[in-house]
């Protein structure tokens, strides 16, 4: 079974191929979709808001592992919106989309990224790094669509304590390892504890987070965690 998403004049055409009631039930959520019984097909409006809920439905289908057909017309109408598409499969975060020189500097700036060539995404793994820089692309420049399930485990990570954090326990050094750190720059956020309750530290608001005390780290520099951090 697939979704299959066409391009005709000023219209985006979906069907489901063949019938598959979770492909039609995800389709039916589209606003102002018309079903032509002629083709059996749907038919919205190619307009912009309209191509994100388009993308919306495709992520939705591509985390639970359901082929999505996009001819060449549609392809070329979903390009020019220029959003990328982040589902969880897998424990980890891929983001695909169309090649985009806009997004690209912001996608090989995520921390421990991967570039997949021969499926042509990209994956994260859900570190708290790597959790608020989606958060950010996804809230702050509106450049990539996340479903639920994706943007779930990006607020756990993101949120999560020292204690509680795997990818911290997995990072943790061993004898005779040096740690791992991440090897860009990225914004470290900090919910609770000393540098939270520092009244000298100002405090932001950050989509998906809340309000925290952030901090920039550059590896680059040997920044290390802030003195109060360690107090």
């Amino acid at each position: 079974m697939a979704l299959r998403i066409d391009a005709t004049g000023g219209l985006m055409r979906l069907a489901s191929a063949p019938y598959d009631e979770t492909i039609v039930g995800w389709i039916r959520t589209l606003p102002q979709r018309r079903y032509r019984r002629e083709s059996h097909d749907w038919s919205v409006p190619a307009r912009r808001e309209h191509l994100r809920k388009v993308c919306d439905v495709i992520a939705e289908l591509e985390e639970r592992g359901i082929d999505v057909d996009i001819a060449e017309p549609a392809a070329a109408r979903l390009s020019r919106l220029d959003v990328g598409r982040g589902v969880l499969r897998r424990g980890v975060i891929e983001i695909a989309g169309s090649y985009s020189e806009r997004r690209l500097p912001a996608l090989r700036a995520l921390p421990e990224r991967r570039f997949d060539a021969e499926r042509k995404i990209w994956t994260v793994p859900l570190t708290r790094a790597g959790a608020l820089a989606i958060l950010t692309l996804a809230d702050s420049t509106g450049e990539l669509v996340l479903t639920p399930r994706a943007r779930r485990a990006l607020q756990r990570s993101a949120t999560a304590s020292p204690s509680t954090d795997r990818a911290a326990r997995a990072d943790a050094p061993s004898p005779g390892r040096a740690p791992r750190r991440s090897p860009v720059a990225h914004w470290r956020h900090y919910t609770a504890g000393a540098v939270f309750d520092n009244p000298a530290r100002p405090r932001v608001n950050v989509p998906g987070i809340g309000w925290c005390v952030r901090i920039r780290v550059n590896p680059r520099r040997g920044n290390g965690a802030p003195r109060d951090a360690a107090a």
